[in-house]
């Protein structure tokens, strides 16, 4: 099964995915695979300009990585539910790309958003967009509306997960009951 996982950035994704690869599930990023097709064709040299590419980029290498994971028997595909972009919100997972991959499973982590902006502030390995507590609380309003979407389209699950600061464990915990519950 096709696991899709997605959330803002900040939220602790790769803290809670750990903790799945710890128990032995093949994890792997979108972004990554989009990243390594966006260098290859020299519209970006790293992740965090990949965001501020112009739209028909970003669209076309999220093909070739839908492709790719289509090809996946069993993976959980950590991406962004939305991304957020200069010229609005943009799905992580159009339609087509959707239809590509074929999930059996949509999860969205949340945290509180004033833990969000400070995890964000704090990191200082990464080109975050200083965004406002309320910004980020909108964009994971939209994540969230994004997965809904994905869920009904895809006629998957879509399981809403918290990851509390302290608790990544416990966020891994619940998703891995549900994937195995599948």
């Amino acid at each position: 099964m096709r696991v899709v996982i997605g959330g803002i950035p900040g939220v602790g994704k790769t803290t809670v995915l750990g903790y799945l690869i710890a128990q032995g599930l093949q994890v792997e990023n979108f972004g990554d695979v989009m990243l390594r097709e966006a260098v290859k064709r020299g519209y970006v040299n790293n992740r965090d300009q990949m965001r501020k590419m112009p739209l028909d980029k970003q669209l076309e290498i999220q093909r070739v990585a839908g492709e790719y994971f289509a090809l996946k028997e069993s993976v959980v595909i950590d991406t962004h539910l939305s991304v957020k972009t200069r010229s609005g919100y943009l799905p992580g997972l159009p339609f087509n790309i959707l239809n590509i991959i074929k999930p059996g499973m949509i999860v969205s982590l949340e945290a509180d958003p004033h833990e969000i902006f400070l995890r964000r502030e704090n990191d200082r390995t990464r080109e975050r967009d200083t965004d406002s507590e309320e910004d980020i609380r909108d964009h994971m309003l939209m994540n969230r509306m994004y997965g809904a979407a994905y869920s009904a389209i895809s006629g998957c699950s879509l399981l809403i997960v918290k990851n509390e600061t302290g608790k990544a464990e416990e966020a891994a915990k619940k998703i891995m009951e549900s994937i195995k519950g599948k």
